[in-house]
Order: C-alpha cells, then structure tokens, then sequence
C-alpha cells in the first residue's frame, strides 16, 4: 500500500509537468475544470496546488501503521487514482512523441 500512495503522488507530480508544459505550448488543454481555472489565473497556483496534494498524499502515508492492513476503501481509491493517473501519464506520453 505504501508504494502504491509513493506511486500517486509521484504521477500527481509528473502530470503537472507534463500538462503544464502541454498548456503552456498550447498543446493540450486541462479537461479539469478546477485545475484548468487554478491554470488560466495563475501557473503557478496550479502547480502549487498539484505539489501540495502530493505533500498531503506522502503527509497521510506518513500516519499510516504499516503493520496494520488497510481498508478495502482505501485500497480501491488508490487503485483507481493509480489507474487515472497511469493512463493520464501514458496520453501526455503519447501526445509528446506525437509532437516529436
């Protein structure tokens, strides 16, 4: 469960990357509408809401008890963030090379 919280919070990280230089160039455009609003007011308010989320996420991965099993909730939220954001990373990857 630790490596899967570490995972999201490191894709969270190179999403904003990613989608920050696709926005930046006019590549992509954020199908989020709060982040995309963060983005249109300021860059880098978004960026510093995407860090602080992976902040919270490591934050939160600090108080759990690793001998203690965690919920089946809390397995399935992760799983399904790891998911988006595996297939998120996957399509700024592949609009990049697309680019190239």
């Amino acid at each position: 469960m630790r490596y899967l919280l570490m995972y999201i919070a490191f894709l969270n990280l190179l999403d904003a990357l990613l989608t920050m230089y696709g926005l930046h160039y006019d590549y992509i455009t954020e199908s989020n509408p709060l982040m995309n609003h963060l983005y249109l007011t300021t860059p880098w308010l978004f960026l510093l809401v995407k860090v602080l989320l992976s902040l919270l996420l490591l934050l939160i991965l600090s108080y759990l008890n690793p001998t203690k099993k965690a919920s089946t909730m809390l397995k399935s939220v992760a799983l399904v963030a790891a998911a988006s954001y595996t297939f998120t990373c996957l399509l700024h990857g592949y609009w990049m090379v697309e680019l190239i």
